[in-house]
């Protein structure tokens, strides 16, 4: 018999009025509409008989208005777990059972809208049939019908059953029997019918009722299904005897994760069993960013999510929401989590922190035994073992079958030494001991590797992607995989002297490229040499080693080799749980630059590539800075050697680490218009100048050849970098460029880099164009450029300033010239050299001798000056806030003193040019730059 629900046009309007306006009852006297097991089912002696097991709706919140969710930019950054009863508009929390219904729908919205995307509504127009052991549900949007069938087996007997909602087939992955001789009914979810596995975004068969929500990830559309088919449940009532307050839902590995979020996102689902469901399911995404080689966010499945999800990669603080809060969304119902931490992949220890987490919800409801997880090695992946199933068959009994004597208290793991309490004790205490590096707390201690004396057998190498270019690998054919080598030759030793009484981690960066090759021998004082294995990276990374309770005084670390194929560069010993990758500068208590900034422009900086291999420097950068420019490793001369020949290597790991950080990237530079910063293989035609034909091909092709590789990260392109003259001869600087081509090699760029690129910002990057002499050839410059066609979108003002060099009123001239052209700015390179460099030009030359000598600040900056450089970085920072229409990025050149061009340029001396010192601690102009913005 086919069953329909179809609500009239009129009425269903009227209905959507009253839902949108309605006020929600409190849930803690359950109404006869949510209300299916609260009494019946009381769930031990922790279980309070006002919680419902199970509600009537889909989703009880719906009728709350949705919070306001900031963009990415605006998101601040939260370290710890979130709070999962705190309001989203950051008004406060409750933890009162009456107000979850509110907090749970601001959460379940927080998913969708940086996690899924929008998990479509009940439709009003569903049809089923129960037939031949087939339910059949028809759903009608759009014109357009969806149809799902889904093989339900039956016990015999009259019923009404109990029944499970398998993934695959009627159990999931569980055995079978486990439900056939308890007399429940097996339902088998066919996802494939409403988006494949690795789905087509926009061609899948959901996307057919739903055009508009072609961005979805998988997560939101087979839970749909999964509820649809529940809608179904509801139509068949007469033909098919189903207890549909005794629902279950159950999958494994990404069906696990499909499970979990069905369970989830529909409250008519009274029991969830997520089995090994990893990362992108019971697995916190804050917490596996901490680990090895598992599920992280940037590594999961781009097809499961949204791909807007993905801009967390590099930045999963700032996400609003994470998976305890995921699990979470279950309660007060039951959930049940299963884990095998055989597989690393799985982050099972993610997945326990987030267990413990999460579970403080069912426990503050007076619910705690609706919670369980377990955890049990030894088993293949997807297979449940002896040892994990009587947790499973609890489950399904107290909360399928009703036995409320049942014990279902389970916290089964293999993690008794990981501290999980600081991940969430700031909302379960009230105080977090979340770890922070104040100086104080946290003790760190690095070691290269090539310098703790290797034995003869192993050798030292050099590689420009090693932390001093230099590392240390084991002879070839050494390998010693069953027994510790006693030959002293293997030895690296490591003389480490701690002032704590605490837990350290030792870490190490390592290149480990296969499961042959990634492994060591290690021990610390006198214990046992133990093994360390399974450290397979992508190039040179950190892994955690080893963790020990030392005491203050000096202690050993011995490593010797287990397989000749792993280099090693770097090893940390920290009292930091998160090592090396965790590692945050010490600014941690200040507000980071990009969040002062706020929405009036990207803040930026450059810097060379090999920065990204410095843990410090990059956990400094990521918490600054939106936008990085690579300093020297993408210009012409290093890219492009010969005209046959490209050097991509670099820049390809430049672009990687932005990719994976959630940066964007500055392309710098394409052309770079002097005769010095260019190679001869451009300039010449065999033994003559290049011709004006062959050059601008050259000149197109090489940007064609860059923009095309780099598109998908680069957002501004610094086209042609200081084509302009300074002398009072001629438009344009004298190159082989102008010569040969006048303006038009820069129109060529231009129009090649928007053919390639039409979405980022085109820049003309240049030097001094706020000085009066150089601005008017700069406005002549842009006028000539614009009438000619080419697509110049902004004028990059380099601004490498000198202390006191009262250059405010030049700027805001240039400001209000670009401003007419519609140009827009940016400050491109921005810097304040203390030591003054001007009359290293002056009297041609005459003071160079004196000046190579001259390094007035070796031993600090006096604070007069520093007050000077602070006045002039506010002053700078009040113009660009004052422009900031106008401004579209400013970045600084270089991320803390030590490391800048100033420190050499055009002499050798110690400069103080940045707002990090060279420790990367906070100096008074960045503080001084905070507060004014």
């Amino acid at each position: 018999m086919i069953r329909s629900e179809r609500l009239p046009i009129s009425l269903s309007a009227i209905l959507i009025g009253i839902l949108a306006t309605a006020v929600p009852s409190p849930l803690m006297e359950p109404s006869s509409a949510q209300e299916s097991q609260s009494s019946k089912i009381s769930g031990g002696s922790d279980s309070s008989p006002t919680i419902p097991l199970v509600y009537k709706a889909e989703h009880t919140g719906e009728a709350y208005p949705a919070p306001v969710l900031p963009e990415f930019d605006e998101l601040p950054v939260v370290r710890p777990l979130p709070d999962p009863f705190a309001w989203s508009d950051g008004s406060g929390r409750s933890t009162a059972f009456k107000d979850w219904s509110r907090r749970r729908s601001e959460i379940k919205a927080e998913i969708e809208r940086y996690g899924i995307g929008e998990k479509p509504p009940k439709p009003s127009d569903i049809t089923a049939e129960f037939e031949n052991n087939t339910l059949r549900v028809s759903v009608t949007e759009n014109g357009e019908t969806l149809t799902l069938t889904a093989r339900v087996d039956l016990p015999e007997g009259k019923g009404p059953f109990p029944a499970v909602i398998g993934i695959g087939r009627g159990s999931g992955s569980l055995p079978r029997e486990i439900f056939s001789q308890r007399k429940i009914a097996m339902i088998a979810f066919n996802f494939n019918q409403v988006m494949a596995h690795q789905q087509n975004r926009g061609s899948e068969p959901i996307n057919r009722l739903y055009p508009q929500l072609t961005h979805i990830g998988a997560y939101a559309a087979w839970p749909w299904g999964i509820s649809r088919l529940i809608d179904g449940l509801e139509l068949v009532d007469d033909d098919l005897p189903i207890d549909r307050q005794r629902l279950a839902v159950t999958g494994c590995s990404f069906a696990g994760k499909m499970a979990l979020f069905a369970g989830a996102l529909d409250e008519r689902i009274a029991l969830t069993i997520a089995q090994e469901s990893g990362g992108g399911g019971a697995a916190a995404w804050r917490v596996s960013e901490t680990l090895g080689n598992v599920e992280t966010l940037g590594k999961t499945s781009h097809a499961w999510f949204l791909d807007d999800m993905f801009q967390f990669s590099g930045a999963v603080d700032k996400l609003p929401y994470d998976h305890h809060e995921l699990m979470a969304l279950v309660a007060p119902r039951a959930l049940l989590v299963l884990g095998n931490p055989d597989y690393e992949w799985l982050a099972d220890e993610s997945g326990y922190v987030s267990c413990r987490a999460a579970h403080e919800v069912w426990k503050n409801f007076g619910v705690g035994d609706r919670f369980g997880f377990s955890i049990v090695a030894d088993n293949p992946h997807c297979q449940l073992p002896d040892n994990q199933r009587p947790e499973v068959e609890a489950f399904v009994d107290k909360f399928l079958l009703g036995r409320t004597e049942v014990d279902t208290s389970v916290s089964k793991h293999p993690f008794e030494s990981v501290e999980h309490e600081f991940w969430y004790d700031g909302w379960t205490k009230g105080t977090s001991s979340f770890p922070t590096l104040d100086g104080a707390n946290v003790e760190t201690l690095t070691f290269e590797a090539e310098a703790m004396n290797p034995g003869s057998d192993w050798q030292i190498k050099e590689d420009t992607k090693a932390s001093g270019e230099k590392y240390v690998i084991i002879n070839d054919g050494l390998n010693s995989t069953e027994a510790v080598p006693q030959n002293e030759n293997s030895s690296l030793s490591i003389s480490v002297t701690t002032t704590k009484d605490a837990k350290y981690y030792v870490h190490a960066r390592v290149n480990c490229p296969t499961a042959d090759d990634d492994s060591f021998w290690l021990k610390i004082d006198d214990s046992d040499f133990a093994a360390v294995n399974g450290l397979t990276t992508n190039g040179w990374q950190w892994v955690k080693l080893t963790t020990a309770v030392l005491k203050p005084g000096s202690h050993s670390i011995v490593i010797k080799h287990r397989e000749d194929g792993a280099m090693l560069d770097q090893i940390l010993v920290t009292t930091y749980p998160f090592g090396a990758e965790g590692l945050e500068s010490t600014t941690s208590n200040f507000p980071a630059l990009k969040d002062a900034v706020g929405q009036r422009f990207k803040i930026g900086v450059g810097v060379s590539h090999q920065v990204i291999g410095n843990p410090k420097d990059v956990t400094l950068l990521r918490r600054h800075f939106q936008i990085v420019t690579p300093e020297n490793c993408m210009k012409p001369q290093g890219i492009h050697p010969e005209e046959h020949r490209w050097s991509f290597e670099q820049t390809d790991a430049f672009a990687d680490f932005v990719r994976q950080s959630g940066l964007e990237m500055v392309g710098h530079c394409l052309v770079w218009a002097k005769d010095d910063r260019t190679d001869t293989w451009m300039m010449t035609e065999g033994d003559q100048p290049v011709s004006r034909e062959t050059l601008l091909r050259r000149i197109e092709t090489h940007t064609e050849t860059v923009v095309k590789r780099y598109a998908d990260v680069v957002t501004h392109w610094d086209v042609v970098n200081e084509a302009i003259g300074d002398s009072n001869d001629g438009l344009l600087r004298d190159s082989i460029y102008s010569r040969t081509t006048g303006i038009d090699f820069v129109v060529t760029a231009f129009e090649t880099a928007r053919a390639n690129d039409p979405d980022a910002l085109l820049i003309y990057n240049d030097y001094n164009g706020h000085q009066p002499g150089k601005r008017e050839k700069l406005i002549e410059f842009l006028k000539q450029l614009k009438a000619a066609g080419a697509p110049v979108d902004a004028y990059g003002m380099q601004g490498h300033f000198e202390l006191g060099d009262q250059s405010l009123s030049q700027l805001r001239e240039t400001f209000d010239e670009l401003r007419k052209l519609d140009i827009k700015i940016v400050v491109s390179e921005l810097d304040i050299d203390v030591v003054k460099r001007g009359r290293w030009w002056s009297d041609d030359g005459k003071y160079r001798e004196e000046l190579r000598h001259y390094d007035p600040y070796e031993d600090g900056l006096p604070s007069n000056v520093e007050d000077e450089m602070v006045r002039q970085y506010v002053d700078l920072f009040e113009l660009f806030d004052e422009y900031s229409e106008s401004i579209a990025r400013v970045s600084f050149w270089n991320l803390h003193d030590g490391q800048s061009w100033l420190n050499y340029f055009p002499w050798k001396r110690t400069n103080y040019p940045l707002l990090f010192d060279r420790n990367r601690n906070p100096k008074a102009a960045f503080h001084a730059v905070i507060d004014r913005l």
